[in-house]
């Protein structure tokens, strides 16, 4: 009887979380074309001494960044050459969006033709993987649409893009950690003596190096917009992460594969000595996870804010973006798990949360 109203929860749970997302990406949506229609064409910066330019709008839903489409303001000088390319109002995280503008990332196809530009190779930073993938495709792909339709021309053949030797080198340490997480996962016995290994290698490849981890906001993003194949591992990740606990009934992505759950572990191994929570305090600390959760679904509901990275500590590894709130969030809860293994996956994560009412 009890295991049917926690299973009669979950699903309550998840479709009220579905019908915030719902309800919230309505709100999205009349937010950014207000904004849109607002926007000053002064915004547009032209470094240009030529008398005549081009303004293209690129958008495409099929490209996905880390919270929403990356729509591009793309500006041709008379010459068919490249001025520059800047974002449009979206609803990625600002931090992110400041990153990329500061690293010259957007200046990649300034004073290009038409044709090197398509068939420039640029590849996708690191920590901000499926928002610069993003605009990759998104400009990519509209100027391919406006040369087939004659709106622009292109003066050399268009080429297949393959994919350059440090995407090769960011996947393959990926799925290294994925192996050696569901290794881990299927024989916990045999892999028991390299869980040290499996810890430093999810803090250091998926957390600072890559930033490839789950959170409430690829939740909201994927069940707006669906899954981005273009930037693949998180959706494989997000399908095992829900698969493995519906199918085996027992945690993966929250003990094997987070970055900040495997930075929480090793430094509570400075302790030896843990404190022991009693009954009463952890029969009230268990509400905290749902009740957390229902403040995201009631902010969803209200559309009051556009950003939930602010609410986990996950972009705390992405040193040089400086969000200060969820490097304080990390910095309290790494500190607690010196003396309380795991405090935030266990009593705060809405991530770990909704993973679990799944399972």
């Amino acid at each position: 009887m009890k295991k049917n109203k926690k299973r009669i929860w979950s699903v309550v749970a998840l479709l009220i979380l579905l019908i915030a997302v719902n309800r919230y990406e309505h709100i999205q949506h009349h937010k950014l074309a207000d904004s849109l229609q607002e926007q000053p064409q002064s915004t547009v910066i032209v470094y240009s001494d030529c008398s005549e330019t081009r303004i293209f709008e690129a958008r495409n839903p099929r490209h996905i960044g880390y919270a929403g489409e990356t729509p591009l303001q793309i500006v041709l000088s008379n010459d068919g050459k490249i001025i520059n390319v800047v974002f449009l109002p979206n609803n990625e995280t600002p931090g992110f969006i400041r990153r990329i503008e500061n690293s010259g990332f957007m200046d990649s196809w300034n004073g290009l033709t038409v044709g090197e530009a398509i068939n420039k190779r640029v590849d996708a930073m690191s920590g901000a993987t499926m928002t610069t993938q993003s605009v990759i495709n998104t400009l990519r792909d509209d100027l391919i649409e406006r040369v087939k339709l004659g709106e622009i021309e292109c003066e050399i053949e268009i080429l297949q893009i393959s994919k350059g030797w440090r995407y090769y080198v960011r996947i393959s340490a990926s799925l290294l950690v994925l192996v050696v997480a569901l290794f881990s996962f299927f024989f916990p016995k045999k892999m028991s003596p390299f869980r040290l290994y499996l810890l430093a290698l999810s803090v250091i490849v998926l957390g600072f190096w890559q930033g490839q981890h789950l959170s409430i906001t690829h939740f909201i993003n994927m069940a707006m917009y669906g899954f981005n194949w273009a930037v693949w591992f998180i959706p494989l990740l997000v399908l095992i992460a829900f698969a493995l606990p519906l199918i085996f009934r027992k945690s993966f992505y929250c003990t094997y594969v987070c970055p900040f759950g495997a930075a929480q572990e090793l430094v509570s191994k400075l302790n030896k000595k843990h404190i022991k929570i009693p009954q009463k305090v952890y029969n009230a600390l268990i509400y905290l996870r749902p009740l957390y959760l229902l403040v995201i679904i009631c902010l969803l509901f209200t559309g009051i804010l556009s950003d939930f990275v602010d609410f986990e500590p996950f972009a705390a590894f992405m040193l040089d973006i400086n969000l200060w709130i969820p490097m304080v969030i990390a910095g309290i809860f790494l500190m607690v798990s010196i003396f309380s293994p795991r405090f935030w996956c266990k009593y705060c994560c809405p991530t770990g949360y909704v993973i679990s009412l799944a399972g």
